[in-house]
């Protein structure tokens, strides 16, 4: 896994590829951060929605003796 001793540094360096960053997302990070913030914005809407609907209907009357599951007398 490690392709020998750094000199320098005096760290092992690794097989792996080193990573390069210049500042910026790659394309496929774009697409990424689109969906996620889609899929945000979807959900809060539609719990809205919800929201939205469930305070507009009209629950019918509770009279004090059908409140829980009490027994009638």
């Amino acid at each position: 896994m490690f392709s020998g001793l750094n000199e320098s540094t005096g760290l092992y360096r690794s097989s792996l590829a080193e990573v390069v960053y210049n500042g910026e997302l790659s394309p496929v990070a774009y697409i990424i951060l689109a969906c996620a913030i889609l899929i945000m914005i979807g959900g809060l809407g539609w719990c809205f929605y919800r929201a939205l609907m469930a305070g507009g209907r009209e629950a019918p009357q509770q009279h004090p003796d059908e409140v829980g599951d009490e027994r009638k007398q």
